[in-house]
């Protein structure tokens, strides 16, 4: 169990249903009935961006201390069309735990050989996501108990633009010099690989699917992650799973889930 967590430290997860159902985006802020359950819902006077009828978002006059920031509505409108594609649970990242996934995770290949050695900086860089920046973020993960996958959005405010494009440069990386790999632990040697997912230009700034382990191995654990920029702000949506994320429709529901996060954004 260990070793697992040990792998399990490469969370692609910061973290990306009912398939087939690929709804447009959803560039109104969500109503608290289309939230899933276990999401808190919105304060009546809460949206600080709303939608024109030509589906653009446009500022809103500031009303209270309730008030929702950028990052937290953008995530709300992506829950709000995860719950439309069939996920009706989800739980948001608060508090301390929010705070802590601020911070990079250290060590996360302690013990763990990457062959070739070369690529083991790049597969431990991509342990980053959106909030790791510091200042406004948000996260809610999202799962349907019918289907094996967990979800997750999260959106957060550009404030150190090298640090994302070197996530980018990363995967970039991963997707070209580090597709082929094997992790090396005490006695068990296992593959990991990496495919760029079938993502429109439009739709994603950087993505990617990687596989660890083979079938019914201990350590099996695939991640599908989409991110992308809007103005100020970056959101990343991804699922996790043991098998199944190749299939296009997490691909086509992730980047469904992620126009609808940016919709909010400016």
């Amino acid at each position: 169990m260990a070793v697992k967590r040990k792998i399990g430290a490469l969370r692609a997860l910061a973290l990306t249903a009912s398939l087939g159902l690929l709804l447009a985006g959803c560039a109104a802020a969500p109503k608290a009935g289309e939230l899933p359950e276990g999401h808190a819902p919105l304060p009546s006077n809460s949206a600080s961006a709303s939608a024109s009828s030509d589906g653009k978002s446009v500022s809103a006059a500031p009303t209270d201390e309730t008030e929702l920031n950028v990052s937290q509505l953008a995530v709300a409108s992506g829950i709000s069309m995860a719950a439309r594609l069939g996920f009706d649970k989800a739980r948001m990242i608060e508090g301390d735990e929010l705070e802590a996934l601020k911070s990079a995770p250290t060590d996360s290949l302690n013990g763990v050989v990457v062959i070739p050695s070369q690529c083991s900086e790049v597969i431990e860089s991509l342990n980053w996501s959106p909030v790791q920046m510091g200042a406004e973020g948000a996260r809610t993960d999202f799962i349907n108990d019918k289907i094996a996958a967990t979800g997750s959005v999260e959106v957060a405010k550009i404030t150190d633009k090298p640090a994302l494009e070197a996530h980018y440069a990363t995967v970039l990386r991963m997707l070209t010099e580090c597709k082929k790999i094997s992790l090396h632990v005490e006695t068990d040697t296992v593959p990991f690989t990496a495919q760029k997912p079938a993502v429109k230009d439009d739709q994603a700034d950087s993505s990617i699917l990687w596989t660890r382990a083979n079938p019914g191995h201990a350590m099996r654990q695939q991640a599908l992650v989409l991110v992308k920029t809007k103005g100020d702000y970056v959101a990343m949506v991804s699922f996790i799973a043991l098998d199944g994320l190749q299939a296009l429709e997490f691909t086509q529901m992730a980047a469904e889930i992620l126009n609808a996060a940016l919709a909010q954004a400016r």
